[in-house]
């Protein structure tokens, strides 16, 4: 089926638009699919109607980032926000993740290059594997390339660098554009139900309590960097 065509299907399953869209979960072939590029393949008022379902469905959820394969459309394009991340000194643990507010992006064929050496441990979880979470290395620091799509509707080509959770965050769904889930690539042993996580604070003692092993166990407690 033309891509354009199954993602009119996908956003008339709504019941009525303003509606989110239905969150697909693991198992599902779309989460395991290589995407197809989203630039010259869509058509542009359609991308934007999409953009605006995703925006919803991820608000909804709630979560920082939703890609188009986890709608069931196994297009180069997701959404991402972080409206709730603390500002600088309100939050320790937000401080340690380098987590701070992101706002709003639609970004098309996105590409990243990880800069630096320094990788991030933390837990993560993803929309299609809801309820669980686990330990992901993540590099520290990224280059972003891709064509972001703005809000009055216009494509604008972005070649910039990030860091900490933002960094995070694009890394998670950059690679739900390759068919990969955060599971896939994270620390063994480390998969649990997200009400545990609480009792995780410190990734020490996680390291110790799940009998984690591997580099993460050189992290000294209260750290989450390495390299």
């Amino acid at each position: 089926m033309d891509i354009n065509e199954l993602t009119r299907k996908i956003l008339d399953r709504r019941a009525q638009d303003g509606d989110a869209l239905r969150i697909v979960q693991a198992g599902h072939p779309a989460l395991r699919r290589r995407a197809v590029p989203a630039r010259g393949r869509m058509d542009l008022e359609l991308l934007c109607e999409l953009a605006e379902a995703m925006t919803v469905t991820m608000r909804a959820a709630p979560g920082v980032g939703l890609a188009a394969p986890q709608v069931g459309l196994p297009l180069s394009f997701y959404v991402v926000e972080d409206a709730s991340a603390s500002e600088p000194g309100e939050d320790a643990g937000d401080d340690l993740l380098e987590r701070r507010p992101l706002a709003l992006r639609a970004l098309l064929d996105p590409v990243l290059e990880p800069l630096g050496s320094q990788r991030v441990y933390a837990f993560e979880g993803c929309l299609s594997v809801d309820g669980w979470q686990s330990i992901v290395p993540r590099s520290r620091r990224v280059r972003l390339r891709a064509v972001e799509l703005l809000s009055d509707g216009r494509l604008e080509e972005v070649d910039e660098e990030h860091v900490g959770w933002t960094a995070r965050i694009l890394q998670h769904e950059t690679d739900h554009l390759a068919g990969t889930l955060c599971h896939d690539v994270s620390v063994p042993r480390s998969f649990i139900d997200a009400a545990y996580v609480e009792h995780y604070g410190d990734l020490a003692e996680a390291v110790s309590r799940l009998g984690l092993t591997g580099e993460i166990a050189e992290l000294a407690p209260g750290e989450v960097v390495i390299g």
